[in-house]
């Protein structure tokens, strides 16, 4: 048997989304030729890496850019760049911040994305800071000191861009680094030239949800300087001095020397995923959004009608979820039992569906539409009334 042999029995129905447990999106036939080209041709990934930033800059309104192995990735890169500034000696240290002053960050106290690792891997001490309330500001201002390397935020919504915009605002205006966690800040698609003009220092975005990149593609982008730093801490230094194929960061003065390996050295990017995502972003603002949406609503309807409602289990259409990014079908059990029946016997079947859970409540889970295809809908009506109906 060949490899695709062994493994398309693993193949599932996707109902989660553009979550990483599952794979995240497909990319299109595009990106995946522009993948395919990439990995038989070779580059200095320095030459790659400088193309992209201008790439980026271009298509986000920033200063600047990185392909990253992830948002993840970025995040810690861009923590790990606020850090250090262009310190060869911190670079080289970390994630040992024990001789750096400002190594704290603020961070949502409450946060439903529970991503604060990849930050703490920088070696950064975080500070939990409450975002809401009208007296923000003077809490921010009361907040930081001289330990305060910089704010973090998480994107969760589409009703914070008042709330982005204040606090970028604040952190500009008090000159304290200020980083965003947009890795789905995707959709809208105004948000990816949007974010960065509402204040951040830097943006870190997933590439493998709705932009449809490599699923393990990521972009951190803003400020040229801290983009720079970030960079550093990411280049493969199996080179002499002399032929650092970055030299020029040595000529215009941003570092002294070419530095070691540093934090990001795991977290280096093929040239196939940064053609890839390259490709995904170019091709983004040219996408149909509006047949996307309407795709995502025609899906809903038609399971939320099909599905069969009863006193053990509810299903609902949800115009939009929680962060008012797309449309869903949730279906309620009257019990937790209930619903772990519900999702062990569509697991169980050939091939298993996938749905996504609520982590706040075990008789919950939701059908999201974005990674359905048409030819799955009904398969997945079938399975699930069989279930209910038991």
């Amino acid at each position: 048997m060949t490899i695709i042999e062994k493994i398309a029995p693993l193949s599932i129905i996707n109902a989660v989304g553009y979550s990483t447990r599952v794979g995240g999106s497909a990319p299109s036939p595009d990106v995946l030729e522009a993948m395919r080209w990439a990995q038989g041709h070779y580059f200095e990934l320095d030459d790659l890496l400088n193309e992209a930033s201008a790439i980026i800059a271009h298509e986000t309104g920033s200063e600047g850019g990185l392909v990253t192995c992830s948002a993840s990735a970025a995040l810690t890169l861009g923590a790990a760049a606020i850090l250090t500034g262009n310190d060869l000696g911190a670079m080289e240290a970390l994630p040992d911040t024990s001789t750096l002053v400002r190594r704290q960050f603020l961070y949502p106290r409450h946060n439903d994305y529970d991503y604060d690792h990849p930050i703490r891997a920088s070696g950064a001490e975080l500070v939990p800071f409450s975002f809401e309330g009208d007296d923000l500001e003077k809490r921010l201002e009361e907040a930081i000191n001289e330990r305060t390397a910089g704010v973090i935020y998480v994107w969760r919504s589409r009703q914070e861009r008042s709330l982005i915009e204040r606090i970028g605002r604040f952190c500009r205006a008090a000159r304290v680094p200020f980083l965003l966690d947009a890795a789905m800040g995707l959709p809208p698609a105004e948000n990816l030239r949007d974010f960065y003009q509402l204040g951040p220092n830097l943006v870190a975005l997933s590439g493998g949800k709705h932009l449809e990149g490599p699923q393990n593609s990521g972009l951190l982008f803003g400020d040229g300087d801290l983009v720079s730093c970030a960079w550093l801490q990411m280049v493969d230094m199996d080179v002499r001095p002399s032929s650092w194929s970055l030299s020029r960061f040595i000529a215009d003065g941003t570092v002294p020397r070419p530095p070691r390996h540093g934090i990001g050295r795991g977290f280096k990017v093929g040239k196939d995923a940064i053609v890839g995502c390259l490709t995904a972003l170019t091709a983004y603002p040219n996408r149909d959004f509006l047949a996307e949406a309407e795709r995502w609503e025609r899906i809903c309807n038609e399971l939320a009608t099909a599905l069969c409602s009863n006193e053990g289990f509810r299903i609902e259409y949800l115009p939009v979820n929680g962060t008012g990014q797309y449309p869903v079908v949730r279906i309620t059990a009257r019990s937790a039992q209930e619903m772990t029946r519900l999702k062990s016997q569509l697991k169980q079947g050939s091939p298993k569906i996938v749905t996504a859970e609520d982590e706040e409540s075990e008789e919950t889970i939701y059908l999201y539409p974005m990674c359905l295809r048409d030819s799955d809908i009904p398969f997945v009506i079938r399975r699930i009334n069989e279930v209910i109906e038991q």
